[in-house]
């Protein structure tokens, strides 16, 4: 369970409510709630990482603050909130830098595809006339988007500034990824030698990815384990 894991569990537990309870007050589902609480996603074995819209739900049904789950997340840094001055003429000469020949519209696309998250294009233009400045929150999937830390967007930029800031994202990244990948060939070899020698199968490759197929649409073991045994009986009657 990581620490975001934790604070769910702990806000919940304080407050006397079932998962179930919890999950429905949210418009999640108690499974998914379960997840976070646990802080691992059973389906690629990696730390769960809630969305900020999901976070913005819980942080209204538990009445705690959304900043601090922001933090938690990884979302926001004491830096993003600290007393650092956000200047929209600044923001702008950015957004201006990043768009290149890109439309408003064609910027808006490629954001949600590039990181999943959506800006919409009235937003976006919002912010380009300078009615309204972005949350924290905007300015980290914008960050993600470009491949550049929060700092990026709190001064002015030219191409060859946002060149070395992209530079040292992926320098960042790369380590990140790699310790990732420690961790995992840890856990890897912590499991026993029958199941490793099963998994390094070439052949069993096919039965690891329906698994992984069956756990990602959510079908219980219980589940998958009688459809397996409906078909080897089919077979064998025929």
């Amino acid at each position: 369970m990581n620490n975001l894991g934790e604070l769910f569990r702990h806000i919940r537990l304080s407050k006397n409510w079932s998962i179930r309870e919890a999950a429905k007050r949210m418009g999640i589902s108690y499974s998914y709630l379960s997840i976070l609480e646990k802080g691992i996603d059973p389906r690629t074995g990696k730390d769960s990482n809630p969305k900020p819209d999901t976070l913005r739900l819980i942080s209204k049904a538990y009445e705690y603050p959304y900043e601090e789950l922001m933090k938690a997340a990884g979302y926001l840094s004491e830096e993003d909130t600290g007393d650092r001055n956000f200047d929209l003429t600044v923001f702008i000469s950015n957004m201006n830098l990043i768009m290149g020949d890109m439309t408003i519209d064609e910027l808006s696309q490629d954001i949600h595809r590039k990181t999943g998250y959506s800006i919409s294009p009235k937003q976006i233009r919002s912010y380009m006339n300078g009615d309204i400045e972005p949350f924290p929150g905007t300015i980290n999937i914008l960050s993600k988007y470009v491949g550049v830390n929060s700092d990026f967007w709190y001064r002015f930029n030219t191409e060859e500034t946002l060149a070395e800031e992209r530079r040292k994202y992926e320098e960042a990244k790369l380590k990140a990824s790699t310790e990732q990948l420690s961790r995992d060939f840890a856990m890897f070899n912590s499991l026993s030698e029958e199941i490793k020698q099963w998994v390094v199968r070439e052949e069993n490759l096919p039965y690891l990815k329906a698994a992984m197929e069956a756990q990602y649409k959510k079908v219980s073991p219980n589940s998958l384990h009688l459809i397996i045994d409906t078909l080897v009986n089919e077979r064998s009657r025929k």
